[in-house]
Order: C-alpha cells, then structure tokens, then sequence
C-alpha cells in the first residue's frame, strides 16, 4: 500500500477511491445497459415500422385489386364485351369510360388501364403519356397472358408491364392483369384487364417512414423482385440484383439478425405483406448504430467524469477541512519548541480534533507558568554561572608579565620591551572585545599570539611556537578565551628542562565535515591519566589550575556533552588537548544559540 506522508493526501485518495470505484462500476454498467436497450429499441423499431409500410403497401394493393375486380365485373363492362363489338356508345357506356378515365386522377398510383375483349374491343387511358398497345391476338402468346389466365378471374400481379407494349421500355411500374369472366356464365372468357402500378408511389410509401437517417426499407414482390427501396445505394443494388438467394434468405428470415451486404454489415428486419407474398425489409447499418454506442459512452463518460470532478472538488474541501485543524495544532507545536511559548489555537469545531485542541490550549497555559516559575529561574541561574566562570581566569600571567616588562625596561632598555608592550596591548583590546562574550575565531588566534608572544618574550629558550590554522575558519563565530588556558597550562607546566629537547607547542585549527577542531600540542613531560582526570575535575574554590576545567565546562555548557575537551597524553610524551565548535556563521546565529542556552 502506498504510505502518504500527509493526511490530507491520505483522506483525499481515500475519499476518492471509495467513490471513484462505484461510479466506474456505474458508468460500465449503465454503458452497457444503455447499448442494450438502444439494440433492444432499434429492433423493436425496425419490426414496428416495417409492420406500419407493409400495411401501407398492402392497403395500396387492396385498392388496385378491389377497383380491378370492380371493374372486371361492372355490368357495362360485361355488357359491352358480350355482344358484338360496335363503334356506337350507349350512355351508360359513356359514363363508364368517365368513370375509368378518372380513376388516374383519384388514384395517383395508377399509371394505365388496358381492356382487350374477345370481341375485339379494347379500350385503353394513360395517366402520363399514350403508349402503343400490342394486339389482344399477339397478347395472347405471351407468358403473361397465360399466367393472368390461369388465375381465372383472380388478380395477378406481374414485375413489368413491358409485355404490354410494342416498345418494350422499363416505366418503372408494376401491373395488375385480372381476365374477365361473365357473370351470368363462368365458362365464358369476355376478355382481360390491366392496370399499371407506379413503382413511385410504393416507394413513397416507403420514404417518408423514419427509423434512423441510414435504414433502407425495401419491398420485394412474390419473385423477390426489387419493386422499390427508401435510398438510392448503388453497392447494395449490384449486391442483390443478381443474387435470388441473398434476396430470399433477407425477405424470409423470421429473426432479426446482422447481414453482410458487400463491405457493410446491417441489422436486418422483414415483414411479409400477406396474401400476396410480398416482403418489406428493414436494413440498419451497424455502423450507425455503433455510433449511437459511441454517442452513448462519451454522454457517460462526461456524466462519469463530471461526477468524479465533483468528488475530488468535495473530498479536497472534505479532507482540508479536517486535516486544516490538525496543521494549525502542528504549526503551533513548532513554534512552541522554537521557543515561542505564547501559543493559543482556536478551537473552530466540537468534534474530536476540536476536543484535542483545547486540551493544547490548556497544556499550553500550563507549561508556561511552569516555564514561569521553574525553566526561567533555571536558566538566569546558568546564564549567571557562564558569564562567571568567563570571568574567572586567573589573571596572575598579567601580573608576571607586567613585572617582567617592568624590570626588563629598566635594566636594559631595549626594543624586546616595545614588543611585549604591543603584544600586551593586543591582548587587551580582544580580550575586553568591548564587554561582549563572543568574538570571531579569527579574534580568538590573534590573542592566542599575542599571548604567546608575550610568554616567549618571558621564556625564550622554553619552546618554539607553530601555528597551523586553517584561513577558512576565522570567520565563525565562537566564545571568548578558550585557547589561553590551555596554552597556558602547556608552557607554564610541559616543558622540562630534564627532557634535554627543545620545547615544540603546535597550534592547529581546521574545518571537519559539520564542525571545527582546535588542537593545542606540546612535546613535553606529559600527564598519568589521573592527573588528566583531576585536571578537568578541579573544584571550582580551589585557588588555582581551574582554568582547564573552566573551558571544558564553557564548552559542555553552551554546546553540550559532545563538545567537552578531549585530552590525549602520557608521560615523556607529550600532550594533545583537542576541542570542537560547532559551525557559527553569523552573530544572529550565536545570539540564537546563546538565548537558547547552547543545545
């Protein structure tokens, strides 16, 4: 599991997951549902609109059959095709050949009306445009004739009309061929009668029936002849013109069901339009209706997306405004153990959080009388001791030095004198550093030369200086008078003249990773290890030696336990005294470091 640093972060992603999980849940779910239904619909669709146009087409041929039989048996009609053909006409004739030339006009999607007689009668209209009609006698060595004959007085429906005329053009229509049989004597033929059919007004049936703007609806007739289609698709005709298989399986099939015509898959539908034997099948292209899936999964991505978006708006909201509290309990912790001790929180809810911030408050009010009473009073205590102990270095080197510089000018005169006077000098100006207790290193070493100076002037045949400081750390900051003692004690107490060599004292200072190391070495007499211990173990009312231990406590004091002096040393070999400060860079720096009291 991934460890977040923040709560906030933590509460945020929490939230989140817990309702980003559900809504993907939901939005898969209600993806594939709605696709689903949108299958269920289009479906449902196409098998109730392809029902609405064969109930169109059917109704348009009920009306063409009805009028051809009631024609085929009006009693003029049958009149005037049973006696004897005669260029006269009666008045009901009149009125009947009205009647039949009218018929285009009320009805739109007749386009002719042929009457041949077996008395050689005819009689022919045309809605558009007059064609030549072939004989009755050449009509009846046509396949058509035979099978209109063979329906004995019943409607037939044929794919064309060209039969019918001299020149045989395609006039994209149907006809309708019904023989005339006497009423009064059914083994008597009177004649035949045709009617044309426009392809035009089937297909306006169909083109103005609406499933999506791509669904194609085509009727076929009982020879599964394409009679008419909603769209005009060239791949689609030269895939079913020719192939009476592929037209009967789409015109036959019960189920709806996806077909290849072509480079296209489509969702198929048909309808018989009984009893003709007649087909109107409905053709989707799956194409659209993935893009009504696609159409459908942006609409619940934005839903998903929009819904996440304000989840995150609200748990940011949510979790800022619990883990808001807890920052500021935290940001008044820090300032607390930086020192600032006026802390107070406001308390801006009644739950838990709230509870916890004014027992703060309270604990707050608490440690500050306590800090009052018994931290303060503590700390003046130390602050009071250090600035005693600082001023507690045996100053007797000064009253030796003076009363050699004093008799030394009286017997001789000379300019060793002048030295030690500067020398002398220079050691009081950094010493008083104008009353203040810290100084630069770089102050630190030029006093410990001078002091040295000085005590070589008095002892010149005692030992021989080396100084082997690091420039790098002079501008750092540290408290006065550390190295004097312990130089002190190196030439007052290391240098035999038993030892039969010349006295070597090594100062060194340089810069270790985070902190800088000072080294006072002599090649004197030395120290037992218990007298190492009682070095830095001098009471504080013994009446000399404490110089030592003054520093070691200064140190310890101010910078802590790991700053105390190290000291190295056996006897006739020598002594190493090693000490460490700490990086200080700057005054505000040390002010911070001593208010605070060192560590």
């Amino acid at each position: 599991m991934f460890a977040f640093k923040r709560l906030q972060t933590k509460l945020f992603v929490l939230i989140v997951m817990l309702v980003l999980i559900p809504v993907a849940g939901l939005g898969v779910y209600s993806y594939f549902i709605s696709t689903k239904s949108l299958e269920e619909q289009t479906i449902q669709n196409q098998s109730q609109t392809i029902q609405l146009v064969g109930n169109n087409i059917k109704s348009m041929l009920d009306d063409a059959r009805d009028i051809s039989g009631y024609v085929t048996t009006n009693e003029t009609i049958q009149t005037l095709l049973n006696q004897p053909y005669s260029l006269s006409v009666t008045n009901s004739q009149k009125i009947m050949f009205d009647y039949l030339s009218n018929l285009k006009v009320a009805k739109k999607y007749i386009s002719f009306m042929v009457i041949y007689g077996e008395n050689d009668y005819m009689f022919r209209d045309f809605a558009d445009y007059y064609r030549q009609v072939v004989s009755y006698n050449e009509l009846k060595d046509s396949p058509v004739y035979m099978v209109t004959a063979a329906r004995d007085g019943e409607a037939h429906l044929e794919y064309s009309s060209s039969p019918l005329f001299i020149y045989s053009h395609n006039y994209n229509e149907i006809m309708m061929g019904r023989r005339i049989i006497s009423s009064y004597d059914p083994d008597k033929k009177l004649g035949m009668l045709f009617m044309g059919i426009k392809k035009d007004a089937m297909r306006n049936a169909i083109k103005d029936i609406q499933i999506s703007k791509t669904t194609n609806l085509l009727l076929f007739d009982d020879n599964y002849h394409l009679i008419a289609s909603k769209l005009d698709e060239k791949e689609m005709d030269a895939q079913l013109n020719d192939n009476l298989e592929r037209k009967k399986q789409l015109s036959t099939s019960k189920e709806t069901y996806i077909y290849t015509i072509g480079s296209k898959q489509y969702l198929a539908s048909s309808a018989p339009i009984e009893p003709y034997n007649w087909y109107i099948v409905s053709l989707t292209p799956i194409e659209d209706i993935q893009k009504q899936h696609g159409i459908v999964l942006r609409i619940t991505l934005i839903l998903s997306l929009s819904l996440l978006l304000i989840v995150v708006i609200i748990s940011a909201l949510l979790s800022r405004s619990i883990t808001s509290p807890i920052k500021n309990l935290l940001r008044s912790m820090n300032n607390f153990k930086r020192g600032d001790f006026n802390q107070n929180v406001e308390v801006i809810s009644q739950d838990e959080i709230g509870l916890l911030t004014q027992k703060y408050n309270e604990m707050v009010i608490e440690l500050n009388d306590l800090i009052q009473k018994v931290y303060v009073s503590q700390t003046n205590q130390k602050i009071i001791e250090l600035r005693t102990l600082q001023t507690q270095i045996e100053p007797h080197f000064l009253y030796n030095t003076l009363d050699f510089i004093f008799f030394n000018s009286k017997m001789n005169g000379d300019d060793q004198t002048a030295q030690v006077v500067h020398a002398l000098s220079e050691l009081f100006r950094i010493s008083f550093n104008r009353g203040n207790d810290y100084y630069k290193l770089e102050h630190e070493i030029k006093q410990i030369q001078a002091y040295v100076r000085i005590q070589h002037a008095r002892f010149p045949n005692r030992f021989t200086a080396e100084f082997d400081i690091d420039p790098m750390i002079e501008c750092f900051y540290t408290m006065k008078l550390l190295l004097q003692p312990i130089v002190e004690n190196a030439i007052l107490h290391a240098f035999d003249k038993k030892l039969n060599r010349p006295g070597i004292l090594r100062i060194t200072g340089v810069i270790e990773t985070d902190h800088i190391r000072l080294t006072v070495e002599d090649n004197g007499c030395g120290m037992a290890p218990d007298q190492i211990e009682k070095l830095l173990t001098i009471p504080k009312h013994s009446t000399g030696g404490y110089g030592i231990r003054n520093v070691n406590e200064r140190l310890q004091m101010m910078f802590g336990p790991d700053y105390a002096l190290h000291i190295s040393s056996a006897p006739n070999e020598g002594t190493i005294v090693s000490l460490r400060l700490p990086l200080v860079e700057s005054e505000q720096k040390w002010r911070l470091l001593y208010e605070n009291h060192g560590h």
